[in-house]
């Protein structure tokens, strides 16, 4: 079986698009640029295009037989988050 990097389908490439989207934005948004930079979107919603590009790369993955690299990628991903969410209003601090 072959890996590739990028995606062929549609599917693929939107659940990579947003995972990549995600972490460019938190990054951004956790990073000493913040301070210079204000970004206008709140942590939650960005947390959300993380989940989307998970719930779309979980389709592609069972739809498409998808196994690339950056699809993949999205699963890790967009699990971090989920448990992260489910870590922070079981214990909340």
């Amino acid at each position: 079986m072959k890996i590739r990097l990028c995606s062929n389908t549609t599917t693929g490439k939107w659940a990579a698009i947003l995972t990549l989207l995600f972490i460019v934005l938190m990054s951004l948004k956790l990073s000493t640029l913040a301070l210079h930079i204000r970004l206008p979107l709140p942590t939650p919603f960005i947390a959300v295009i993380g989940v989307a590009g998970f719930i779309v790369g979980v389709v592609s993955i069972i739809k498409n037989k998808d196994r690339a690299l950056l699809t993949l990628l999205s699963i890790p991903v967009g699990l971090l988050i989920i448990f992260w969410t489910i870590a922070e209003i079981a214990v909340p601090h």
